[in-house]
């Protein structure tokens, strides 16, 4: 039993140790809008909120074309992190991916991609979305081809073994299919079965491996034969008798022929052991699984015989009550508008216990949800990172208005088959081994003699600090190849930071900074993305074209044209670099030593040096002195001797005031600047008085709220407050979370109330 428990748990060494999750305010986004985001960074074994990785790394980027237009990096704080994008108003309205990476959870191993959110960016909301049908709960999408597959319970038939058969039916896009089918033995027709949920379902045969079987479909192409083959002459059958909430029942068979031996049936979650029973096997046996100490989620049970060889394996969903309980509740239905509402959230565990949870609440007007965005905490955490492939509609098996949803989420698992399950040991033996993270959590840079005297000391330190803020300073040691690293604490700094090195005039020294978004780019390439499937039948949720504004703007100020002028010469800097270039500029007044000669009108003369001169005058053109000396043309004194060619070039416009570019200015203190993590911005939250509420200025925030760091207190309750806009609809708030010191425990609530003029 050791043995078993150990080489899973050795195998997962390879598996990325996090997991990242976003949540948005909302679906769609006008240009011009704040997108405002939660990254939950939690330990993908156990589902709890981890403090190994500092640093969030977040990109924007078109669907179609995989195009970045922002990326940004982030602070992680034990496991949380929620920043906010700008949507230009130049962004091409479109289809985009919001996504988040860290060190630990991704890497070039695994090659689905999940870490993501979905996104529209229209220029304008038009009207309320039209009416739409959804696939599942109306007319499906006409499409006559089907992709039918059969999945027996346990991993294969053996003849004369009564067993389950699942099966499921898709097109041609992935989508479920409904189907009504018989399965014939020797060309007779032996039972009839139909598809009970998202074109899945099942059937029991005791199968003989003499006589042959197929199935027919009734539909579009009647002809089409699907043969049932694979039958075992002899061999066990690892079967589910039924899943109450205290245990797992199971039913292990073996053919009459075979010897009585020892299995062992092998229970893990998420690559961790939690329970293994032995057995004896004569022809059949019956085990049964305590429930209790098990988290929620996916449960891979493993059939091994008496020489610890895998041969059956099923997926089972266990504790599925054992989450979040959230409870949103506002003290009004319907509120006037730009009135103060009030939402008290209780989080309990399915005992009714009290859970301190870590919650992100958004409260925004229905018409910029996305109702084919079927992706929620739970289903990412528990589904769609645990299986291999996408999934459809994955929401469906944590949503209580479903009563099916456990029976349906029963059929989702018997037809996945053998090595789906992403914790599988055979699927973590196939990864590559962790030795080395692609994508940092700290950002790499190197110090680098471009030229270096001889007698020069050999730096050990570069300084790293933010000139708006005195007195922070650090230093960061280099290794002995010249190497450092930007750690969390020096990039929590600032935005824009700067690093300076200690080299002379006569040194050349180059500074470099990797970008570590490169390293993701490239990893990217290798990756699929993966999102769950639920897609709208016929209509588009949304019309962007022949867009109108809305009513309320009639209500303000439209200017037609608004023109900005500038000189062309000034030269943008931040504050620190033009307090650089200022006394740049100013040394370069107190050191100048500039004349020209009366002579010949030699800027610098080396021949007459300061007799016969006179100061430069700005704007005037001078020339320069230069003679033909070993192939090549030289500024200075000739040597003494005949036979030299001279030559006198004119100079630029004198100017003693040169401008500085910002390489140069930066080459000229030994710095060179570098990106922190990206500010937080404080979300906009009004507070009206009763003068304001009737004759303030009109208000349309579409989002009222946005809240991602709610901790419930010891009696997992938390109180908000916030008032609602001028904007008369109806308003959905969602909540979700997770608990702080509860492994596994997930939750997410929706919510609704009118607002009225």
């Amino acid at each position: 039993m050791d043995n078993l428990a150990e080489r899973l748990h050795l195998q997962t060494t390879n598996k990325p140790k996090l997991s990242v999750y976003l949540q948005t305010s909302k679906g769609i986004y006008e240009t011009g809008e704040d997108l405002w985001f939660k990254g939950y960074v939690l330990d993908a074994q156990r589902l709890l909120p981890s403090a190994l990785d500092k640093t969030l790394y977040v990109q924007l980027e078109r669907e179609d074309n995989n195009q970045v237009v922002l990326q940004e990096k982030l602070q992680v704080g034990n496991g949380f992190v929620d920043g906010h994008i700008h949507i230009q108003d130049s962004l091409r309205a479109g289809n985009y991916r919001l996504s988040a990476y860290s060190s630990r959870s991704f890497n070039a191993g695994s090659k689905e991609f999940h870490g993501f959110r979905k996104l529209k960016i229209v220029e304008r909301i038009s009207t309320q979305p039209k009416d739409t049908t959804f696939l599942g709960q109306g007319r499906a999408i006409k499409n006559d081809s089907i992709h039918f597959s059969v999945f027996p319970e346990g991993g294969h038939l053996v003849s004369g073994i009564l067993s389950t058969i699942g099966f499921k039916a898709v097109d041609a896009k992935g989508l479920p299919k409904d189907v009504l089918g018989t399965l014939y033995e020797n060309d007779k027709p032996l039972l009839t079965f139909k598809s009970t949920h998202a074109g899945m379902g099942r059937f029991l045969l005791t199968p003989n491996s003499n006589k042959r079987y197929h199935i027919k479909l009734k539909g579009p192409s009647p002809q089409q034969v699907y043969i049932l083959s694979g039958i075992k002459t002899q061999g066990k059958v690892l079967q589910l008798l039924n899943t109450p909430k205290e245990e797992l029942v199971f039913k292990v068979s073996q053919s009459s022929s075979l010897k009585k031996e020892s299995v062992y049936l092998r229970v893990q979650i998420r690559g961790l052991v939690y329970t293994i029973a032995k057995a004896l096997l004569d022809k059949e046996t019956i085990i049964k699984i305590p429930l209790k100490d098990l988290p929620q989620g996916i449960a891979e049970v493993t059939l091994f015989n008496e020489s610890l060889k895998p041969v059956a394996e099923r997926l089972v969903y266990v504790n599925h009550d054992q989450k979040l309980y959230i409870k949103a509740i506002l003290d009004k239905g319907e509120y006037l508008t730009k009135e103060e509402s009030k939402l008290r959230l209780k989080v309990t565990d399915q005992n009714g216990d009290p859970v301190v949870a870590h919650l992100g609440l958004s409260v925004y007007d229905q018409i910029y949800k996305t109702p084919e965005d079927c992706k929620t905490i739970e289903s990412h955490y528990q589904l769609s990172t645990q299986l291999k492939g996408t999934l459809y509609n994955p929401g469906y098996y944590f949503d209580e208005k479903n009563e099916d949803r456990k029976q349906a989420l029963n059929l989702l698992l018997l037809t996945q088959g053998w090595r789906r399950y992403v914790w599988n040991e055979q699927s973590l033996k196939a990864q590559k081994p962790l030795d080395s993270l692609y994508v940092k959590d700290h950002v790499e840079g190197e110090l680098a003699y471009i030229k270096k005297r001889k007698n020069t000391t050999k730096q050990s330190m570069v300084v790293i600090y933010n000139p708006l803020e005195e007195g922070n300073e650090t230093f960061i040691p280099l290794d002995s190849l010249g190497r450092f690293a930007l750690t969390a604490d020096h990039l929590k700094m600032g935005r824009k930071l700067y690093i300076k090195h200690f080299g002379t005039d006569r040194d050349r020294i180059q500074v470099t900074v990797k970008d570590p978004f490169n390293a993701i780019n490239k990893i990217k390439e290798t990756k699929h993305y993966s999102y769950p499937l639920a897609i709208i039948a016929e209509k588009e949720a949304y019309n962007e074209s022949d867009v109108k504004a809305w009513a309320s703007i009639q209500e303000g100020v439209t200017l037609d044209e608004v023109e900005i002028k500038g000189k062309k010469k000034r030269i943008y800097r931040d504050k620190y670099l033009s307090k650089l270039d200022s006394l740049e500029k100013l040394k370069m007044v107190e050191r100048n030593l500039d004349y020209v000669c009366k002579l010949d009108n030699y800027l610098n003369c080396p021949i007459h040096r300061r007799s016969n001169s006179r100061k430069p005058v700005e704007g005037e053109v001078y020339l320069e002195f230069m003679f033909f000396s070993d192939g090549e043309w030289l500024k200075g004194i000739a040597p003494v001797g005949v036979g030299y060619w001279f030559k006198s070039p004119p100079l630029p416009p004198y100017h003693s005031d040169p401008y500085l570019s910002k390489a140069n200015l930066m080459s000229r203190y030994n710095l060179m600047c570098t990106e922190g993590y990206s500010p937080k911005k404080v979300f906009y939250e009004p507070v009206y008085d009763t003068i304001e509420q009737t004759n303030g200025f009109p208000d349309y925030r579409n989002t009222l709220l946005w809240k991602p760091d709610i901790i419930t207190d010891k009696n997992g309750e938390a109180t908000i407050r916030f008032y609602c806009s001028d904007i008369n609809t109806k308003f959905i708030g969602i909540v979700e979370g997770v608990g702080i010191s509860d492994e596994g425990f997930l939750g997410t609530k929706s919510f609704e109330f009118f607002v009225r003029k």
